[in-house]
């Protein structure tokens, strides 16, 4: 009986969350609000949306502009502070400050030594004046932008090569931003004073972390992929998903493997209701993996679209809205049958069943998604041209 017993406790672990009965919904379409060539990156503060883009000038800067929902233009900033500066992930605060996190250099200037030998110059050629260098960019930074556009706050913190930002997470204790550092994922945090901490590596190269939720006593939870034993679990597929649960000083505390039996996984987004979305490639077939997670890792319900496998997903007033690149037609959704790649906009109850559904034939993969109450879902597509734009789902 004890063996018995024993099976049913593995049998109800290993079961698959649950997946809701969905019934029949009809597409809508998606709001196009405005192309944005350049954007990179885009967040909502408040009534306003801000795209992000890099541009170059004498020096590599950051330029944000705000429009409203109808796509008129609000406020744009340029950050300038003369040395080369990228931003390479934006999230919003509980006040609707923006903040962004990225790398900027160190201005190397070229030698200023006179020479003791004078140079004969028959032809009296003018000599351009030395240009300065532009040094690496390994200077971890962190900017404060306040809803209207103003710098309130620039934080740096030195590293000794040039890395890579993946996501970052802010709330009243701090923040919290992964990103690559000499091929291996790193999680660095930052009190709300500012002031930074050591800088943890999660894993090797073999493990990518993709996005980061910091939770409310100053640990963090990561979510990616990796193919590596990490936290003491094993690999089980071709490449598993992974959801880390990290300490206050950046310490491995638990590790959660999703695998899929010779499949490749990786979690691509989440939020800090712990809704995620993904990934799942098995042989010829790729789908988006949408799944509500419990603070402990326990999935509550999931459900899978064929896809192209890009996809972001996000909560909004308690409603669950996933994003991604659809390119067949969804039994539960009429109306729905593309021909090629198109953006697609899943709408679910807390119970993971759907709702309604928005598409866009215009549109193809998300590149970001964000909501405000004021807003509703706004995100950012790839256009047919391959030209980022803003699209919006009303507010419910």
């Amino acid at each position: 009986m004890k063996r018995i017993a024993l099976l049913l406790v593995i049998s109800v672990a290993l079961a698959p969350s649950a997946q809701a009965v969905q019934k029949k919904v009809a597409v809508k379409k998606v709001t196009t609000v405005l192309s944005v060539p350049g954007a990179e990156m885009l967040a909502v503060s408040g009534s306003s949306i801000i795209t992000i883009a890099t541009v170059d000038s004498q020096t590599t800067d950051i330029a944000l502009s705000a429009v409203n929902g109808a796509g008129v233009s609000l406020w744009q900033k340029v950050i300038d502070s003369g040395v080369d500066e990228v931003a390479m992930a934006t999230t919003v605060d509980g006040a609707a400050n923006v903040w962004l996190a990225g790398f900027s250099s160190q201005v190397k200037i070229a030698s200023t030594e006179t020479a003791s030998v004078i140079a004969e110059n028959p032809d009296a050629i003018t000599l351009e004046a030395a240009e300065e260098l532009r040094g690496d960019l390994n200077v971890l930074t962190v900017w404060k932008i306040s809803p209207v556009g103003e710098l309130l706050a620039t934080y740096t913190s030195q590293y000794d090569l040039p890395g890579l930002i993946n996501s970052i997470s802010v709330n009243k204790s701090g923040l919290s931003i992964v990103g690559v550092l000499s091929e291996k994922p790193f999680l660095q945090n930052m009190s709300a004073a500012g002031e930074f901490s050591q800088q943890a590596s999660i894993g090797t190269s073999k493990t990518t972390i993709n996005t980061v939720v910091r939770n409310s006593d100053g640990s963090s939870s990561l979510f990616g992929s990796s193919t590596e034993t990490l936290g003491g679990k094993k690999l089980a597929g071709v490449r598993d998903g992974v959801l880390v649960k990290t300490s206050k000083s950046g310490a491995i505390a638990s590790v959660v493997r999703s695998s899929a039996i010779k499949g490749d996984r990786s979690w691509l987004s989440a939020d800090s209701s712990l809704l995620l979305s993904g990934y799942v490639k098995v042989g010829k077939t790729t789908e988006t993996a949408i799944t509500k997670f419990t603070s402990t890792f326990v999935p509550t319900w999931t459900i899978r679209f064929a896809s192209t496998g890009q996809s972001r997903a996000i909560t909004g007033a308690g409603i669950s809205y996933a994003a991604m690149g659809s390119k067949s037609a969804i039994a539960s959704i009429t109306g729905w049958k593309p021909s090629k790649a198109q953006l697609l906009v899943v709408v679910f109850d807390a119970k993971g069943a759907m709702t309604s559904a928005f598409g866009s034939s215009e549109l193809s993969e998300p590149l970001a998604l964000a909501y405000s109450k004021e807003l509703g879902i706004v995100g950012l597509a790839l256009n047919a041209d391959q030209s980022p734009a803003v699209f919006r789902i009303a507010a419910r």
